[in-house]
């Protein structure tokens, strides 16, 4: 599962957060990733040009595997669940750099200081629905990124190919596609899809306090966030903005159950985490605690080098 926005504040600082919605199983921690290179499954290793911190967790044999991160320019990536609607091609293809699912984020971040150069070089790859280096899941993903600039970038592996979507209101869940949770959105809303009117409807049900109640469904989740993005007023600053996305993802994470041990498929928010694209500040918390990490990717880089390590 899990849940994602974008914001940008009046003192210009882009924010990316998200919930990490993931089965009981798995164990997150904030990880920095500091060393030279990265090892993919279908084509060998790659250079990394930007370290990156983010929220992570160890596969069978201690590969490190990272599902949301900031890179030193200020590039932030996020993988979220897509079932049902992920597709991936069945063979390596040549003159393609072949990746897996779980290669992706590592690319982006490792090798792009922007979203510009991103874009520039999805051509240039082929997403292969095999098995990464670890485990013998081929997870169904789909991508939101954000960077300096402000803007923001969603990427969904589609059976059209993989779909760059520019022009989004900065919010993602899972299933189904985003076009469709747009859809559906501006049908709740009683609108159509046009930014003013959707973001007129938003105001109007922040104002009164009557919010859709929201269920461990990715379409409530995306209604109530949406809601929540367009019609708060902006942030002033980055410190604001981080109190308000802790408390709106709140509203949308999924609680922990002692019982949920007995079912190890069923999924609970494990962390929320903020990506600071201006300052390249992580801010991690986990579901059961109100206490913020808080790190700075330039100082555990001077603490660091030439390492992937966990930060707890």
């Amino acid at each position: 599962m899990c849940t994602s926005l974008t914001l940008q504040t009046l003192n210009h600082h882009v924010l990316l957060a998200r919930t990490m919605d993931f089965p009981v199983r798995a164990a997150w921690k904030p990880a920095l990733i500091n060393q030279d290179y990265y090892e993919t499954a279908l084509s060998g290793k790659r250079a990394i040009r930007y370290p990156y911190i983010g929220g992570g967790r160890t596969e069978e044999n201690d590969q490190i595997l990272v599902a949301d991160g900031v890179n030193t320019k200020g590039l932030s990536c996020a993988e979220l669940m897509f079932p049902l609607k992920a597709h991936y091609l069945d063979k390596p293809i040549a003159d393609k750099l072949n990746l897996t699912p779980q290669d992706f984020l590592p690319w982006v971040l490792g090798e792009h200081a922007s979203l510009q150069e991103v874009k520039a070089d999805l051509a240039h790859i082929a997403i292969i629905g095999q098995n990464w280096l670890a485990g013998n899941e081929i997870f169904a993903f789909h991508w939101i990124l954000a960077d300096q600039a402000g803007q923001t970038l969603l990427i969904e592996p589609t059976i059209k190919g993989l779909e760059v979507i520019s022009d989004s209101i900065g919010v993602l869940t899972n299933s189904p596609t985003y076009p469709e949770h747009m859809a559906r959105f501006a049908k709740s809303l009683h609108t159509n899809e046009d930014l003013t009117e959707l973001s007129q409807k938003s105001q109007q049900i922040v104002m009164s306090q009557k919010f859709p109640r929201a269920t461990n469904t990715p379409t409530t989740r995306f209604l109530v966030t949406a809601i929540n993005k367009l019609g708060a007023q902006p942030s002033r600053t980055q410190f604001e903005a981080r109190n308000r996305l802790f408390n709106d993802l709140a509203t949308v994470a999924i609680p922990y159950k002692p019982s949920m041990h007995q079912h190890p498929n069923f999924n609970y928010t494990h962390y929320i985490s903020i990506l600071d694209s201006t300052d390249q500040t992580y801010y991690f918390r986990y579901h059961d605690s109100k206490q913020v990490f808080s790190y700075s990717l330039s100082d555990e880089l001077a603490q660091h080098t030439n390492q992937n390590l966990f930060l707890i």
